[in-house]
């Protein structure tokens, strides 16, 4: 079970205590800060924060004029206002300012606060989810505009060209032309499975208990053909390891990894080592390249939507690869990271922690 962090914010110290007390039969291992005024609660910025409970009144103003402030600093936290006194005014103003829910001191119980915190928790990653949609909503709408008109603004000059060509009897021209477009229309065709991957990579299915080496082997079948024309020399390292996973997501994943390790080899022959590892929880398999590298101040960028290195501005996609390998991850309730530690190249490890026995080697 996951540990709350909940941080009450009340000028009366005994009113502390028992919110304290109460919480805490719910949530015996809830971590609680506290604090007796606004400047205080934020000045402990640094810590997480999942759960607020505020006092309307405050030695340094109200409680209302505090939430701004407190959902800017931990904007996942759920917020909740107590005040001495039940006031339906008081209520309204406190909702529409931010708060999740409102509760007068008198009416507060242990079962109160665990109904009022489990729902306030709902309620708040369901809107945390939301956004994150809207956001990852916005910049999809974005790069579809971008990166789509010059792909059709080609087909369309091409098309018109043909036209031309044809009328005039040029028919060498009308070839040329139109091995033009068909590159228009597959660059156009590459990003949109890009934006649809990226937006949904494989919602359905069932997590199978599979061998590492399994995942290996469909993962050369699927890039025999770029392995080929790269020259790419892969050492392959399972450990003889088994793990549960989504097997065509995690194939997914490390297509989009060699493939970059590949794409971002600088002009050298490419030389790739895949290793999987037992980890705490799951198994971890690592991508290291001898490619140009991710300089210190990318290695988290890389893996927003839409984020591409400077250096590699000059390669063909959207930057939705490393994107739909974090959400894959994620998945697999695990993680994906750049290793800040590598000598030479890149090194990406990322971990799979789905299901009971991930890191177990297979009979």
């Amino acid at each position: 079970m996951t540990v709350l962090n909940i941080l009450i914010i009340d000028d009366d110290a005994g009113d502390r205590k028992l919110v304290r007390r109460l919480l805490l039969q719910m949530h015996p291992d809830a971590k609680v800060a506290e604090a007796d005024c606004g400047q205080s609660a934020l000045s402990q910025a640094g810590l997480p924060v999942d759960v607020i409970l505020l006092d309307y009144l405050l030695p340094d103003g109200t409680g209302l004029d505090l939430i701004a402030q407190l959902t800017a600093t931990w904007p996942r936290a759920v917020l909740f206002m107590t005040t001495g006194q039940g006031d339906e005014e008081i209520a309204k103003s406190v909702i529409l300012a931010g708060a999740s829910d409102y509760i007068p001191k008198s009416a507060i119980t242990a079962e109160a606060l665990q109904r009022m915190v489990s729902n306030g928790l709902k309620v708040a990653e369901m809107r945390w989810r939301i956004q994150e949609q809207q956001n990852e909503l916005r910049l999809f709408s974005d790069v579809l505009v971008h990166d789509m008109r010059a792909p059709l603004r080609a087909i369309k000059f091409l098309s018109d060209q043909i036209q031309e060509d044809y009328d005039n009897g040029e028919f060498d021209e009308v070839t040329r032309q139109l091995g033009l477009m068909k590159k228009s229309v597959r660059k156009t065709s590459d990003l949109i499975e890009r934006l649809a991957s990226h937006i949904n990579p494989h919602s359905n299915g069932t997590a199978e208990h599979v061998t590492v080496d399994s995942l290996f082997d469909s993962l050369r079948a699927v890039m025999a053909q770029n392995l080929a024309a790269s020259g790419a020399r892969i050492e392959w390292l399972s450990g003889g390891l088994g793990v549960s996973c989504f097997p065509p997501d995690i194939v997914q994943l490390l297509q989009n990894l060699i493939g970059n390790a590949i794409k971002y080899s600088g002009g050298k022959t490419p030389e790739i080592t895949v290793t999987a590892e037992p980890a705490a929880g799951g198994v971890m398999i690592s991508v290291a390249d001898n490619g140009i590298g991710v300089p210190p101040e990318y290695r988290e960028k890389i893996f927003e939507p839409f984020k591409r290195l400077q250096r590699g501005s000059d390669q063909p996609g959207t930057g939705l690869g490393l994107a739909t390998c974090a959400k894959i991850a994620k998945r697999h309730n695990g993680a994906i990271w750049c290793d800040p530690h590598a000598e030479a190249g890149t090194t990406i490890r990322f971990l799979v922690c789905l299901g009971k026995s991930q890191a177990q080697r297979p009979a």
